[in-house]
């Protein structure tokens, strides 16, 4: 069995520096999927940037509840007053060792799925193509996943909280994620050429065709500084993606690269 990777990045349209970076780390590197966050102000310059550089690219929606403002409006738990999202910190149980991690808010599930739905549609808007996966930002709750079921259900949309296949998708598997605390201390000091072809994650071992990996290339401007804890790591990865080491590593072990259009059964 030849394994098949997908390599994701991870907020696409975040700021205008990173979107210029993930280009290059589609170009030039090892990124087959730009992830969107659709809702965020540079969400339309990141696509066209991708229309213009790399028009094949595939772009899906990188769900976002806690960066800059909703799509859609109206709610009474998910957003502050002004529209804007509370930041990952502020939920409950969104970051360990946060005074809100017990009492922060708790986004009721109807109301991610209303903007997870608004989200889609702003993302499918943008691109003028129809939105084949989705994926969530920072925080991961009861509710979220609540809402990803019945967004797929509705739309029937693959997702990271796919479990088994379906009629239309083949499963892959998330590498990293069940490796837990290896997984968040490589993602906050970013990835180098040498610890890739280390395999972390198990790739080699995996027992699927087909596998995933995250990552956040792109260069750092001040929008960047002001509203992410990612900063050298963004540099790292970029690096990393579009080094000839990693590039011939994957192919010395016959490591295939594609995107989410793969998964589609035939």
């Amino acid at each position: 069995m030849k394994k098949k990777l997908i390599v994701v990045c991870d907020d696409f349209g975040f700021s205008m520096a990173t979107s210029i970076g993930a280009i290059k780390a589609y170009n030039e590197g090892i990124v087959t999927v730009l992830s969107l966050m659709s809702n965020m102000e540079t969400a339309e310059y990141a696509v066209k940037l991708a229309k213009e550089h790399c028009p094949k690219a595939q772009i899906t929606l990188h769900a976002n509840f806690v960066q800059g403002k909703s799509v859609g409006d109206g709610y009474k738990t998910l957003t502050k007053e002004d529209g804007s999202f509370y930041g990952s910190a502020f939920w409950k149980g969104g970051k360990k060792g946060s005074k809100h991690y017990e009492d922060g808010v708790n986004p009721s599930a109807d109301e991610l799925a209303k903007e997870l739905k608004a989200q889609v549609i702003r993302t499918e808007e943008l691109t003028d193509q129809p939105l084949m996966h989705m994926e969530g930002h920072s925080v991961v709750t009861r509710n979220i996943q609540k809402a990803f079921a019945q967004v797929n259900a509705s739309l029937n949309i693959h997702s990271m909280f796919l479990s088994g296949e379906t009629e239309k998708f083949h499963y892959a598997h998330e590498l990293g994620f069940d490796n837990g605390t290896r997984y968040f201390e490589i993602l906050h000091s970013g990835f180098t050429p040498e610890l890739f072809v280390q395999d972390p994650f198990g790739l080699l071992k995996s027992k699927h065709e087909y596998n995933v990996l995250h990552f956040h290339p792109g260069y750092l401007d001040a929008f960047v500084f002001d509203n992410s804890s990612l900063r050298e790591p963004r540099v790292r990865d970029l690096e990393t993606l579009t080094s000839p080491l990693v590039k011939d590593w994957l192919d010395s072990q016959d490591i295939e690269l594609v995107d989410f259009t793969a998964l589609l059964k035939n």
